[in-house]
């Protein structure tokens, strides 16, 4: 799924709340993590974010802000 500041932050959370997701960066970095949520962030000029961990526990973990993110992909196991 592509990501921009544009994005609907509920269809991200349909599709991927409580899932490991790959997300790519602006910067071509590729992280593995654990989605949480989403996070309003109307009070500020960063933008919105996700909520994510690398645990895969249901408990809050960091934030990456949609204006850093290229795209959101499910992870996908290799046998």
């Amino acid at each position: 799924m592509k990501i921009s500041i544009k994005s609907n932050l509920y269809d991200i959370l349909d599709k991927f709340q409580w899932k490991w997701v790959n997300v790519w960066l602006n910067n071509g970095k590729v992280v593995k993590v654990f989605l949480l949520d989403i996070d309003f962030l109307e009070d500020n000029d960063v933008g919105d974010a996700i909520v994510y961990n690398t645990t895969g526990s249901l408990d809050y973990g960091d934030a990456i802000y949609l204006k850093d993110i290229n795209r959101i992909e499910l992870y996908k196991h290799k046998e």
